[in-house]
């Protein structure tokens, strides 16, 4: 089913514009309408555009009435706006059916926004990393964000084994806020109003090339 998808860039700049390309066609060749943001290859030092040029970018996604908002990449630079961040029209445009989806340098957006509001985002690809894989999309990835698309997406779901040789019971379901997202980043809002208070939560972690320390 074809999706709306808006691409923008709240982080680092777009460095390989081959795979940007690449992730852009792969959308579209699954029927999607994909639409860039006018910011989404800006580049400004380090950043895809000054710290006013991103946070626009991300007010632009709120208004677009998108299906889905996928960032380009990861990187740094959401932990220099989360200030300025228009929390209440992003949580509209969650409310009207709008997914944020991202990692990495994301994570700060989410937390904060789950922090400020309660509402819900989404731990998933970015265009150029994932979908612009000079190799092709991962193939779990590639399904499991599909289903995002068509409603079926979850956050998580297992089953431990059974203790004491007791059978089982689907009777009592648990639910549990699941929350995290890069392990740097998510560490660099410990103190602030950007960190979520959760209760019985399932933190998950992800991080690849650091330093222990970090």
């Amino acid at each position: 089913m074809s999706k709306h998808i808006y691409i923008y860039s709240p982080s680092s700049a777009v460095r390989d514009k081959a795979a940007f390309k690449r992730g852009v066609k792969r959308l579209e060749a699954h029927g999607h309408h994909v639409e860039v943001d006018e910011a989404a290859l800006a580049v400004h030092q380090r950043f895809a555009g000054d710290d006013a040029t991103r946070l626009a970018a991300i007010g632009r996604a709120a208004a677009s009435g998108a299906d889905v908002a996928l960032t380009t990449r990861g990187g740094y630079g959401l932990t220099r706006i989360l200030d300025a961040i228009p929390y209440e029209k992003v949580t509209k445009a969650i409310e009207h059916g709008m997914k944020f989806v991202g990692f990495s340098d994301f994570t700060a957006f989410q937390n904060a926004l789950l922090a400020r509001t309660g509402a819900i985002t989404w731990a998933g690809p970015s265009v150029g990393e994932d979908f612009g894989a000079p190799e092709g999309p991962d193939d779990i990835m590639e399904a499991c964000f599909e289903d995002l698309l068509n409603g079926q997406g979850e956050g998580t779901g297992w089953r431990l084994p059974a203790r004491g040789g007791a059978t089982p019971s689907l009777e009592r379901i648990e639910q549990a806020k699941l929350w995290g997202g890069n392990l740097t980043v998510l560490v660099s809002l410990l103190g602030t109003p950007y960190f979520p208070e959760i209760d019985d939560g399932v933190l998950f972690l992800e991080d690849v090339g650091e330093h222990p320390y970090r």
